[in-house]
């Protein structure tokens, strides 16, 4: 304090300063009595602000072609507005919490990283293409499942098996360069043929067993031949007796002369 009067001293100014705090809090507590207290949470009518990361890669994807995506992001759940920053930041600002969460959940699944392999169930049809249907697997992300993966038979057209609006079980078979996505429901489906299955596993089990029984005819079969070889056959025999007969009529023909 800057104090020219040469008649105050150091305790009467040290006692003044003193009883002036105790003056400033009794003022502060009266005014405290009279003014309402804090509220413990904000006021359904205040704006709000969220702020989230996600990967700088996966900005474009929010915003889509010619802000097309942010836009309806913007008109499906309600909220003033949404800002996105080149090192993934994102501004949401609404009027309310259930609008913010909307949000939230829409732009948590652009930006997921899906897997290969993963299914998805309960899947809505949400447009039908001459080569295909693209599959919603999660609220705001769609896939291709070609007109060859959506039937385990074939199909001429995509409406002959499907409609929009249609709900199916799909797996997630490939992810391109691009990033879209690529469905498959013929890999959930079960086989349709399988009694061919049953029969080709038949057969193939027939085959293995085949040379087997062929050796143990071959085996069978070896015996009795060796006995037979043993034995002279019938024509042998015949044949035997034919060369017996002619060699025994020339001595009885020379007997007979030389009786004579």
């Amino acid at each position: 304090m800057d104090i020219k009067v040469v008649g105050i001293t150091l305790p009467v100014m040290e006692q003044a300063l003193l009883q002036a705090r105790d003056g400033r809090q009794h003022i502060l507590n009266e005014m405290s009595k009279c003014s309402p207290p804090p509220s413990k949470s904000l006021s359904p009518h205040a704006p709000l602000i969220h702020v989230m990361k996600v990967k700088p890669s996966k900005v474009n994807l929010i915003i889509g072609s010619g802000g097309k995506t942010i836009k309806s992001i913007i008109e499906e759940t309600g909220v003033d507005a949404i800002d996105t920053g080149d090192d993934g930041t994102v501004k949401i600002t609404a009027r309310d919490l259930s609008s913010i969460e909307k949000s939230k959940t829409i732009i948590a699944n652009l930006t997921m990283v899906p897997k290969v392999g993963e299914i998805y169930r309960n899947c809505e049809i949400k447009s039908i293409a001459p080569y295909g249907a693209f599959v919603e697997i999660v609220p705001g992300r769609e896939g291709l499942c070609h007109i060859s993966e959506l039937s385990s038979t074939w199909l001429a057209k995509a409406e002959d098996a499907y409609k929009v609006g249609d709900r199916i079980d799909v797996k997630l078979i490939e992810i391109n360069d691009k990033g879209q996505l690529r469905l498959s429901c013929k890999a959930l489906l079960p086989d349709a043929n399988p009694e061919s299955n049953s029969k080709q596993e038949t057969s193939s089990s027939t085959k293995e067993k085949g040379p087997q029984k062929d050796d143990l005819i071959k085996m069978t079969t070896r015996r009795p031949r060796r006995k037979k070889q043993s034995e002279p056959s019938g024509a042998e025999t015949a044949t035997a007796k034919t060369f017996e007969n002619s060699t025994a009529a020339p001595a009885t023909s020379q007997g007979s002369e030389t009786a004579k």
